[in-house]
């Protein structure tokens, strides 16, 4: 194609107030191209360009304190790819136009769960695959090794998986939540293309994907920070100096001259961007109690929600330490929130041992966090429930540290996997627990160790999950708003609890949280006499006099089922 016939590709940056902005590119050998200020604030040229690969970059007179009035040169803010030393974007042009990704999606009209129904599975791209015991051929740590997985998680159950951030952060391995780029992938997990199967090929299996989001802060080399830094930023960042992560968002800033709020709008367009280009059906928004403004969370829920118009089951979720439940709810901001009262209670139940100020065998406490309401949330539908996450140690690790291992152990952790599996609200995950993943927490390269599977007891750790996901997605009263104690017995810890729906479904859960052979058990004010099918062993008992006779072994959770 000649120049006359190239096609004239666009450039724009955001830059209102900046006085100069050219445009460099490799297709003129790196010779600026002074660029235009429209009234909106926006600098703008067209370059006649034939079909190919090309790298370009601004140079920009800065207005940021620390390079005032300095050329300096980035790349593109909404950058979709950029070069390995990040410091160009990539642009490909074909059939004279610019292309994000060629990727043909198939399986856009695949029902996806609602979200009562989810069960979510949390996963770091690059340590999903290439442990021990991954035979997988080629490169591990990418999107296309997650893809071979998928099958996976689907025996086990999964219809949703929490990706951790795949915006592009600088280096070669990271958890993603220092991102440069809002709008860009992670090329050490795969190309946009590679996302896109990833995410297509979940919808074929009936798997949502969420997407770990960091809009509190970015990077110290993110474009935007070199361009105006105060446009975009605060100047000083009002947070502690433990959450001094990089240039903080200034939500507050308000611009009167161009009628926007520059920070609110530049991550609401990459938020949609995600959504658009990459057909996500969630959003975990990291760090929401540093952020510390509900009226921008209300603002990003409400226009990510006008953009969908219904056309897809969506969900925001909170990651919100210490835990705030008007995070969520009929008043807060968004969706659900991750349940961190949750997770500290049943850690240190499980454990047997006092964490945080929470004591192990305190059944009010463990009720407590157990019932979403009791915990200050509206509803079932506003928590995440968890027991491992990337941010904590994993529990069987934990186990380990207190001296408690083998069949003791498995026991414990599979208490905690019924109570997770049979709690109000939906149940999250973290990759390798399934199997008893027992690693200490580290941001280094560490893939989980799928050998583990190899071991009796860890494989049966899994079989465990498996059935009590099956169990979950399969029983209606499991995924109610439903709720109510039937017993607790302080003196020997076994406390039974209720779950329900309105077309008869009863399920009731007794757990010994204590790891001691509880023997021959009585649980008086039983909800209704009759048949009842115990799931875990498959076996009938029956109830006679609004009392169930049963017996308990050390740690065990049995799960009954009205049937007649």
């Amino acid at each position: 194609m000649s120049d006359q016939q190239a096609a004239q590709a666009e450039f724009a940056l955001f830059a209102p107030y900046n006085e100069q902005v050219a445009l460099v590119g490799d297709w003129n050998g790196w010779e600026p191209i002074p660029m235009t200020r429209g009234d909106d604030g926006w600098w703008r040229v067209s370059v006649p360009l034939a079909d190919g690969d090309y790298q370009y970059k601004f140079q920009v007179k800065s207005k940021s304190y620390f390079a005032e009035g300095e050329l300096v040169t980035i790349a593109d803010p909404r950058s979709l790819v950029v070069s390995d030393d990040y410091e160009n974007t990539c642009l490909t042009i074909k059939n004279g136009r610019r292309v994000l990704t060629s990727h043909r999606w198939q399986h856009d009209d695949h029902p996806l769960p609602s979200n009562p129904e989810l069960v979510i599975y949390e996963l770091h791209v690059q340590d999903f695959s290439g442990g021990p015991g991954d035979d997988q051929a080629g490169p591990k740590g990418r999107f296309q090794d997650t893809i071979d997985k998928l099958d996976y998680l689907v025996e086990l159950g999964i219809n949703a998986i929490e990706l951790m951030p795949v915006s592009e952060f600088p280096g070669e391995h990271g958890w993603g939540y220092n991102p440069r780029y809002l709008f860009a992938v992670e090329k050490s997990y795969g190309t946009p293309d590679d996302l896109c199967r990833l995410v297509d090929e979940c919808h074929a299996r009936g798997i949502r994907v969420i997407l770990d989001g960091v809009y509190n802060h970015t990077e110290v080399s993110m474009p935007l920070a070199h361009i105006d830094h105060n446009y975009w930023y605060y100047g000083e960042s009002p947070d502690s100096p433990e959450h001094q992560w990089g240039p903080k968002f200034n939500y507050e800033f308000y611009d009167p001259e161009l009628n926007c709020w520059p920070a609110r709008q530049f991550v609401l367009d990459a938020i949609l961007h995600w959504i658009t280009h990459f057909h996500i059906d969630g959003i975990r928004f990291d760090a929401t109690a540093i952020i510390k403004n509900y009226d921008v969370l209300n603002w990003l829920q409400a226009a990510i929600y006008q953009h969908l118009n219904g056309s897809k089951p969506f969900i925001t979720i909170a990651e919100h330490v210490p835990q705030d439940p008007s995070v969520t709810g009929l008043e807060g901001p968004l969706d659900a929130a991750w349940h961190e009262n949750f997770s500290k209670q049943i850690m240190c139940t499980i454990v047997g041992r006092e964490q945080d100020g929470r004591q192990p065998y305190n059944l009010d406490a463990l009720v407590s966090v157990i019932d979403p309401r009791r915990d200050g949330f509206a509803s079932a539908q506003n928590v995440v429930n968890y027991i491992d996450n990337h941010d904590q140690d994993r529990i069987m690790w934990q186990l380990g540290q207190a001296g408690i291992i083998d069949d003791p152990a498995f026991r414990r952790v599979k208490m905690g996997a019924a109570i997770l599996l049979t709690a109000p609200g939906m149940p999250m995950l973290w990759m390798g627990q399934e199997f008893g993943e027992s690693a200490p927490r580290t941001q280094e390269r560490q893939p989980i160790d799928w050998a583990l599977l190899q071991n009796e007891r860890n494989a049966d750790l899994q079989r465990t999950y498996r059935g009590l996901i099956y169990l979950r997605k399969t029983t209606p009263a499991l995924q109610a708003d439903t709720f109510d104690v039937v017993h607790l017995d302080q003196e020997r810890c076994i406390m039974a609890y209720k779950r329900w729906n309105d077309e008869g479904n009863i399920v009731v859960v007794v757990a010994n949280l204590l790891d001691q052979f509880a023997g021959e058990v009585e649980i008086p004010n039983w909800p209704g006499d009759g048949t009842w099918h115990e799931y875990t062993h498959d076996y009938d008992v029956e109830v006679g006099g609004g009392v169930l006779r049963d017996s308990l072994a050390e740690s065990e959770v049995k799960i009954y089922i009205k049937t007649g």
